[in-house]
């Protein structure tokens, strides 16, 4: 931008629009003009106040007594403003807005539902709560302002960490139980043989239409399809986060569980031979290892035989 044509005074401008200006005068508005869209606007809106004035060019008058006709007028738009009013449509339209964003939030917003397909998925709930997803598993949720709950459909597996809210607990139906906690962390396993949950932290109530139980930190229950009674117990070790850490953590954990979680976990067929083996007590970890480096170390650990056969692996 030209330096020279930053400002220009009010007279000049004035007498240019009123055509009062000799032909350098003009040279700089118009130079004045074009170096900045702001300065052609100012020069254009200038030209419009100037038109709805009606006011005739009149030679007998000196600049002075132009550049007053254009700031009188000047101030007369500036009048014609009613900003009380203005204000008013203002705060009405913030109001409308707030209402509407309000409304989407607590009706629209806090309705979700997705699926991991052939991965884990993590994801964020309307309430703030994290959902884990293993793989082909799915959850459907619904919260917001207008439910006393919030409810999730669950339908396979998912690590949950729920956002605390003492006013709406937060529900889980699958299959036939529902799992209700208010804020916890905890792992929800559903299929055709039954329900297992296992709690990370916190308090979770577990029920059906025939009984009920309440689990806390390190325990677990396994429900069957129209088992009447529930039995908690002590959790050992954390197989059951397998599907987002990657890791498999025993901490005096059965063999019989850790077997179970290989064959889901590498789609295995792997068969305890000897039933005085499934109680068996093994304590590591295992990080990224193949299913054979695993099963090398169960054989080293118990000092028993790993045979390999056609679509079966017998430890015995």
């Amino acid at each position: 931008m030209d330096k020279n044509y930053t400002n220009i005074n009010d007279d000049l401008l004035a007498k240019y629009l009123l055509g009062e200006a000799n032909m350098p005068e003009c040279e700089q508005v118009e130079a004045w003009a074009s170096s900045n869209p702001d300065h052609h606007k100012q020069l254009e809106d200038f030209r419009t106040i100037l038109e709805k004035s009606k006011l005739q060019i009149d030679h007998s008058i000196d600049e002075h007594q132009a550049l007053e006709r254009l700031n009188i007028r000047l101030q007369r738009e500036k009048k014609s403003i009613n900003y009380p009013f203005v204000l008013r449509w203002v705060a009405v339209v913030a109001i409308i807005f707030s209402a509407g964003l309000f409304f989407y939030n607590n009706l629209v917003g806090n309705k979700l539902s997705v699926s991991s397909g052939l991965n884990t998925l993590t994801q964020l709930l309307p309430d703030g709560s994290t959902a884990i997803l293993n793989k082909q598993s799915s959850i459907s949720f619904i919260g917001g302002f207008f439910n006393k709950t919030r409810d999730v459909k669950l339908k396979g597996e998912a690590f949950f960490k729920v956002s605390a809210d003492k006013s709406k607990p937060f529900i889980i139906s699958i299959n036939d139980v529902q799992v209700t906690v208010v804020g916890t962390a905890f792992n929800v396993k559903g299929d055709e043989k039954g329900t297992i949950v296992i709690v990370e932290s916190g308090i979770v109530k577990v029920n059906n239409q025939k009984d009920s139980v309440r689990l806390t930190a390190g325990e677990k229950v396994e429900i069957n399809q129209n088992q009447m009674h529930f039995t908690k117990g002590e959790n050992q070790g954390k197989l059951y986060n397998y599907y987002y850490t990657n890791e498999l953590v025993c901490d005096g954990t059965p063999l019989a569980d850790l077997v179970a979680v290989l064959n889901e976990k590498f789609k295995s067929n792997i068969v305890i031979v000897d039933p005085s083996l499934k109680a068996l007590p093994i304590s590591t970890t295992f990080k990224n290892e193949s299913l054979k480096e695993i099963l090398n170390v169960i054989a080293e650990t118990f000092k028993i035989k790993v045979e390999y056969g056609q679509n079966v692996i017998k430890l015995k």
